[in-house]
């Protein structure tokens, strides 16, 4: 009898151990549950045993799912992988009796009870898996065997299934956790703007994938100083967000162009502080908003010309009815009253003057008021060599040397080829205004399927723009040429506008400009979006 109780008491803490060992030996619930059932299974000597796990299914019942097991065949397996429980039994205390020794009859899967029937198993124990918050599964084991155990061993059955919860609950802790990490990691690589963790020292801990794609391999900047990699400086410059928030502890928020990239961007750096209040970490994120900023000024821009253009087709009505009667009093003065020579030129000067006034106004009412287009399937290509065989003779006389670079891929996109050929002579025109010394001239073409769009770009070597006239060159009158209404790019972004395409501009005083023309690739059934006229 005593060497009896002494082989028990040592099969107790075997398990005990072995249990305790799957709980330390791997974090995975799978693992934690099938160690533990063959710990078990060994130490007893017993054949078959599963666990299974409490879960609510689609319908929102409680079921319980088979999670680990020994023993079974896979056809067994297929009839013994769920059933349902009752929601008496969900919570703290709700089961009253956390062992059972259940007898062969009573088990509600045939399956099983005829497996159990050819294995000469009579009953299973049923131990409940849990913890101070309530039941977390079942533990079954097939009770047979020398070792078969008595019910005076309840007490630390009840010890055994409260183990293995714990173990359950830790382990499900941890998958939650990694869950989460895992689910930050995939949120962090997916945030489309460069995102650095620093240390308070400065020194590079984390980076994103984008930050990845624009400064280089994660590898090449961990461990590095941030103003090494941001600035490419010994040390960072004065006005720098990171250096500021470090220095504050306080969130800083900046914007303007990028110390390597250019453009413009927003640029925010946060403090993290510890338990103790101390300024741990950093992190700081920039955004470029280069082409949201594009298109904000387009859109303000296309307001203006818009309100202006209303303004002006009121104006040039007004200007015209007088206009024209200035114009017929002055030539029948002309024809009809007898003038001396300097009174002859001088009435002459008076009629001339007044055509560039109407010519004026027609350009004005131009702009306020285009003609509608006619859209039909035209090739770029094919406009860009129009242009260039009306102004070769003009190109040719200001000493421009100018290269066509035009892409045999072009296809046919939908578009007025009139309107477009007026923006493309206006272009080149500008360009060659632009080198009154002379210079080089290419216009480009190419297509970007990737991108849904075709370009055409027009680049000299000429004067350049000056920084304060970039934002108003496409503003109506606005010009710095000794003759000219300024209305030309005006009327080139209206048209562009009904065709659904824009245009950018880069320039740099002294070396050139490059204005570039973005189309949309439209099939021949699409249309480009046409604004309402102005009345």
């Amino acid at each position: 009898m005593l060497k009896e109780q002494i082989v028990r008491q040592n099969n107790e803490l075997q398990i005990l151990f072995d249990i305790s060992s799957a709980i330390h030996s791997s974090p995975r619930l799978e693992d934690v549950l099938q160690q533990s059932l063959l710990a078990i299974l060994r130490t007893l000597r017993l054949k078959m045993g599963a666990i299974y796990l409490l879960k609510p299914d689609a319908h929102g019942r409680w079921t319980m799912v088979l999670a680990a097991q020994h023993g079974f065949s896979s056809t067994l397996i297929q009839k013994i992988r769920s059933f349902h429980v009752s929601d008496d039994w969900i919570g703290p205390g709700r089961l009253k009796n956390p062992v059972a020794w259940l007898k062969r009859e009573q088990l509600f899967f045939p399956a099983l009870r005829d497996r159990m029937a050819a294995e000469d198993i009579q009953e299973i124990i049923r131990i409940a898996l849990f913890t101070q918050k309530g039941i977390l599964g079942l533990l079954y084991v097939a009770n047979h065997g020398a070792l078969q155990i008595r019910h005076d061993r309840r007490e630390f059955l009840t010890t055994l299934g409260q183990q293995i919860g714990v173990a359950i609950e830790n382990a499900q802790l941890f998958e939650s956790v990694e869950r989460a990490k895992t689910e930050l990691e995939i949120s962090f690589d997916a945030i489309q703007h460069s995102i650095f963790l620093l240390e308070s020292s400065g020194r590079i801990l984390r980076v994103n994938r984008t930050t990845e794609k624009t400064y280089g391999m994660r590898e090449g900047l961990l461990g590095r100083k941030y103003w090494e990699v941001l600035y490419q400086t010994e040390e960072p410059p004065g006005g720098c967000p990171i250096r500021q928030c470090l220095m504050s502890r306080r969130p800083v928020h900046k914007e303007g162009p990028h110390p390597r990239w250019g453009g413009f961007y927003r640029f925010y750096a946060f403090p993290v502080l510890n338990l103790s209040s101390q300024l741990d970490r950093i992190v700081y994120y920039e955004k470029d908003e280069t082409e949201a900023r594009k298109l904000e000024q387009r859109i303000h821009q296309t307001e203006r010309l818009q309100s202006l253009g209303t303004l002006a087709a009121g104006i040039a009505h007004e200007i015209r009815n007088p206009l024209a009667t200035i114009n017929f009093n002055a030539q029948m003065l002309q024809r009809e009253v007898p003038l001396n020579e300097n009174q002859s030129q001088m009435l002459a000067d008076l009629i001339q003057e007044v055509r560039k006034i109407d010519n004026i106004v027609r350009e004005v009412l131009n702009f306020a008021k285009p003609r509608e287009p006619q859209f039909l399937p035209s090739n770029l290509n094919d406009i860009v060599r129009y242009c260039h065989n009306l102004s070769k003779v003009h190109i040719r006389k200001a000493k421009i040397d100018l290269t066509l670079s035009l892409d045999p891929s072009m296809p046919e996109i939908i578009m007025d080829s009139d309107q477009i050929g007026q923006v493309v002579m206006n272009l080149m025109i500008n360009a060659v205004e632009a080198m009154p010394q002379g210079g080089r001239m290419e216009v480009q073409t190419r297509v970007e399927p990737a991108a849904g769009r075709v370009v055409l770009s027009v680049k000299d070597t000429g004067e350049g723009i000056l920084p304060e006239d970039e934002g108003r060159i496409f503003d109506p009158f606005f010009t710095r040429k000794a003759e000219g209404t300024g209305l030309g790019l005006s009327i080139c972004r209206r048209i562009l506008e009904r065709h659904g395409a824009h245009m950018e501009v880069e320039s740099q005083v002294g070396q050139g400009s490059v204005f570039r023309v973005v189309f949309p690739m439209m099939k021949k059934n699409d249309r480009p979006p046409v604004e309402e006229t102005i009345n």
